[in-house]
């Protein structure tokens, strides 16, 4: 077992943070941008350790906080839909409240009161004020903060100011926001502040320390609290050997963290940010996802050891190629939804297998299919586009690319087969994202068949029998759907027990490449999933 023998579950926390890592390293430290001295303050203040928190408790901190420092990462829109609930708890309180954002340039400020107003439509506002252009971050999620302040009768200040660009001009930017701040404060003592800015800004040294400065100088003071979104070093302290950090932190002295996303997710977030910004696209528009989903599948097969570029594939036609060759084709968004259907069509797949493959594209958000060797993706889920990954890997190490699947006429040791790639697609989304609690097992489906079905086959692993009674085959047997939903249910609970046996070190990387690398017939995969569903239970 790779890393710590004395306490495995580390290692699969050391490996998920050294994904997230190693996406910040390659997007982030190629210009220089990680040492700098303005954003290593950040590092510092965010290094106490960390004590989970209620939700609630942060609302009610910032309820009786004068100014309320919110950082946020720019390319996440759950930093934006935070703000917004934030702003309307603020807003319940008996104080009035005001919101301060970076996003708009002060000179602009007759252009964003037009825009509250109702007298500019978003494009024009849009427009007007040069967003693509000055700011660029996808749209959405502030259009909702400043329609909901609008709603909340919030009035809204611009705080930034040209240029953004390069370091030089962080410090001016700081001290132009404390210049607005302070004015605030003294048009309307009565009035709390929430400031959404990018969270490099609101280390203590940088805007809070201006702001103070300038308090002090008007013989003024305000409580002040600042709340971090999705910062990486709390939350890799918090998650420690565990699965998903708390929704909330205290980091001391008045800051707080909140959590929405994984560092993963936060980073691949960024990644289509400069992708649309290096082919000057609209925020709003679909990026190639092929460079996250390469990423997700080394980072499974850096848990199976295997170099992609080294390790040769031989096909069943007689040619061969590397693994890192034979990566899958990624479509995404209106691509994937467009070209899903005629691309099952031209490899093979009858009317019933495209329109089975278009309905679990819409339920997952996710389909990978070995016959085209391609992945779909609705949008950036990290989980199921690992767990679709892991498919890949499969059906790669397996010789199974382009080929058609085994002929096998009973719809039981289909069934088992499909749970079998079930499991491992499972144990793919929860190596590489934690947080993926919807598509955890239970036991069993909502509905009575499902349910009993599932409780017979528990009895049945339960017992010393090397294969499947008619009391658990029979029902496979009956209709597709049942089978469809009975194998998905068994399949995810095997990952999860081959999962929950890795983080407690008793699976080592030899045997889940067994796991991926061991090809069988649809007639043995019955008593092979009974085997190992024995083999990991807790």
């Amino acid at each position: 077992m790779p890393g710590n023998e004395q306490d495995p579950a580390r290692t699969v926390h050391k490996r998920r943070r050294e994904a997230a890592e190693g996406l910040r390293q390659e997007i982030l430290g190629g210009d220089g941008w990680l040492q700098h001295p303005y954003f290593n303050a950040l590092e510092r203040n965010l290094a106490a350790k960390p004590s989970p928190v209620e939700l609630g408790k942060i609302f009610h901190e910032a309820g009786q906080a004068g100014i309320v420092y919110l950082g946020e990462f720019h390319a996440l829109r759950s930093c934006q839909e935070f703000a917004a609930e934030l702003l309307e708890r603020m807003a319940q309180g008996t104080r009035r409240v005001a919101l301060g954002v970076e996003f708009v340039y002060t000179r602009q400020q007759h252009i964003l009161n037009q825009r509250q107003a109702g007298h500019l439509d978003d494009e024009q506002f849009l427009r007007r004020i040069h967003y693509r252009e000055e700011w660029g971050y996808p749209w959405q999620g502030y259009a909702a903060l400043l329609d909901r302040a609008r709603a909340l009768k919030v009035p809204v200040f611009a705080l930034d100011v040209s240029p953004r660009g390069g370091y030089e001009g962080l410090q001016t930017r700081d001290e132009h926001a404390a210049r607005r701040i302070a004015a605030m404060t003294a048009d309307d003592p009565h009035a709390d502040i929430l400031v959404l800015f990018g969270e490099s800004h609101l280390a203590r040294s940088h805007l809070p320390a201006a702001v103070n400065r300038r308090l002090r100088r008007s013989g003024t003071s305000r409580t002040a609290i600042t709340i971090f979104q999705d910062p990486d070093t709390p939350y890799w302290r918090l998650v420690g050997g565990e699965e998903s950090p708390p929704a909330a932190a205290s980091l001391g002295r008045d800051t707080w963290a909140v959590f929405h996303e994984t560092p993963l997710a936060k980073y691949e977030a960024y990644r289509q940010v400069l992708e649309r910004w290096r082919e000057d696209a609209p925020q709003e528009e679909e990026v190639d996802l092929t460079p996250a989903v390469r990423h997700l599948i080394m980072v499974l097969l850096d848990w199976l050891e295997i170099r992609p570029a080294r390790h040769r594939l031989v096909h069943r036609s007689g040619w061969a190629e590397t693994l890192e060759d034979a990566f899958p084709e990624v479509y995404s968004g209106p691509d994937a939804r467009d070209l899903l259907a005629p691309i099952l069509k031209e490899h093979g797949r009858t009317a019933e297998d495209v329109e089975d493959g278009v309905r679990l594209y819409r339920e997952r958000g996710a389909l990978y299919d070995h016959r085209s060797n391609t992945l779909f993706l609705e949008r950036y889920f990290p989980g199921r586009a690992a767990g679709e990954g892991a498919r890949f890997l499969r059906a790669a190490l397996t010789g199974r690319l382009f080929q058609p699947p085994e002929v096998c006429t009973d719809p039981a040791f289909r069934a088992y087969g499909a749970a079998y790639n079930e499991a491992l697609a499972h144990l793919g989304t929860r190596l590489v994202d934690p947080s993926s609690s919807s598509l955890r097992p239970g036991a069993g489906g909502r509905d009575a068949p499902s349910r009993e079905w599932m409780a017979a086959h528990v009895r049945l692993e339960g017992g010393k029998r090397l294969q499947p009674t008619d009391e658990v085959l029979e029902p496979l047997r009956q209709s597709r759907e049942l089978s469809r939903r009975l194998a998905r249910d068994l399949g995810r609970r095997l990952g999860e027990q081959i999962y929950q046996k890795v983080r407690a070190g008793e699976i080592e990387s030899r045997k889940l490449r067994e796991l991926f690398r061991r090809p069988f017939q649809a007639a043995q995969a019955p008593g092979r999933i009974l085997r190992l569903l024995r083999a990991t239970r807790g």
